[in-house]
């Protein structure tokens, strides 16, 4: 894609196409940005994006080739009014989507439904079949304002619910496709809201765009960086980092202890839930710390530009709040009744248990006989071996 980007533009200079096409791009940017980005998206199968540029492209289609007359004519308000709806509450069904795949019966089904709902608001409104309802509801969908006659009440309330229903995702999913989203919503409802500016939704529409993407970027680097279960960034992430080290750090290597007994006794479930909660943990480890999920039952922490005089106390309180924790293993029978449920929280029955978890830490410095970051590692290593093998739950430091 990369070259064909680049043949296109080599030819059309060539040609002496660039002149007549620089005067049309300012009105197709956001056709040709959504196009790139849905080719990009369904490259990297991340198929919510994909409904987003669709989404939006039909949107700026609509305010384009049909909503360029007076507002005083019913298909301009009613397109107007549609328009608006459906590109809001689409973003909206996009964010409660789960990625299934852009190529597969989910995926088309979603994009129909964006396509089809665009088709019958405009097949309806082009054949004026909705002429009555206008006249029914024309009061509901104007203003006295006569700066914004086109922001009614009614409008606004749907535009409202469709942006708490998008907040509330975004802070529940906590992912960079959702928070695009939102500022999708932001950029459409800024247009809807001062529809009367010049090329106001050629700019923002292009902007929006340029979010989408920007979220796939976000997207693309989580997935190969970011560990999932954990959400702390993985090996490969401390492998990128440790090529802008500088002379001076430290590197502390974790490993959970006894995990493998602990995840074959309680259950994979519950081994995941050891390693977010050790996670959680090491993340706040303080004196710039930066915490990576190394691997397995594995983490390591980062010291840029400290030694291990100052890092070591924090690295003896992370491994006692780790120790302290009490994890409480509940159940798998419990009750449903929800008056017997309140009496027994707090309570640990005969079939619930509590467990302490530990951990075992080497930590090694930056020394003139290290040539690079991995042999720091292995003395972060050699040291944890040692805190396994005399009695773990401590931290060792490297000589």
């Amino acid at each position: 894609m990369p070259f064909s980007i680049v043949a296109c533009a080599y030819l059309m200079l060539q040609f002496d196409w660039a002149d007549q096409w620089s005067k049309s791009i300012h009105a197709s940017l956001p056709y040709l940005m959504s196009a790139l980005l849905v080719l990009v998206s369904l490259i990297f199968n991340r198929s919510r994006l994909a409904l987003g540029a669709i989404n939006a492209c039909l949107a700026y289609a609509f305010i384009q080739n049909g909503m360029q007359k007076p507002f005083s004519e019913s298909s301009t308000q009613l397109l107007f009014i549609g328009n608006a709806i459906l590109f809001s509450w689409h973003l909206c069904l996009t964010g409660l989507y789960r990625e299934r795949g852009s190529i597969s019966r989910w995926g088309v089904s979603r994009l129909l439904v964006i396509i089809l709902s665009y088709l019958i608001l405009w097949v309806l409104v082009r054949d004026s079949n909705l002429d009555a309802l206008h006249l029914a509801i024309e009061s509901y969908i104007t203003t006295q304002d006569q700066q914004r006659t086109w922001l009614s009440l009614g409008l606004l309330l749907s535009q409202l619910g469709s942006g708490i229903v998008l907040l509330a995702l975004t802070l529940w999913k906590r992912t960079s496709t959702e928070t695009a989203l939102l500022a999708a919503w932001l950029t459409g409802n800024a247009i809807f809201y001062d529809f009367a500016v010049a090329d106001i939704s050629t700019v923002l529409f292009s902007a929006l765009l340029l979010a989408l993407f920007v979220s796939l970027i976000q997207s693309a680097y989580d997935l190969a960086f970011v560990d999932a279960l954990t959400l702390l960034p993985g090996r490969r992430a401390l492998d990128e980092k440790m090529g802008t080290l500088t002379k001076h750090y430290a590197i502390a290597m974790i490993d959970i202890d006894h995990f493998k007994k602990f995840n074959d006794t309680y259950g994979h479930d519950t081994g995941d839930q050891v390693l977010r909660l050790v996670a959680s943990k090491i993340r706040k480890v303080g004196v710039g710390g930066l915490a990576y999920r190394y691997g397995g039952e594995e983490f390591a922490i980062l010291f840029p530009n400290k030694n291990l005089d100052l890092v070591e106390p924090y690295l003896n309180k992370l491994r006692e709040s780790i120790s302290r924790y009490q994890m409480t293993l509940r159940n798998q029978e419990r009750t449903r009744n929800k008056k017997i449920g309140e009496k027994l929280r707090g309570v640990v029955t005969a079939r619930e248990r509590n467990v302490n978890i530990t951990v075992s830490i080497g930590v090694a410095q930056k020394q003139e006989t290290h040539h690079s970051a991995d042999d720091v590692i292995q003395d972060a290593d050699k040291a944890l071996y040692i805190a396994k093998g005399t009695g773990r739950n401590t931290v060792v430091i490297a000589t």
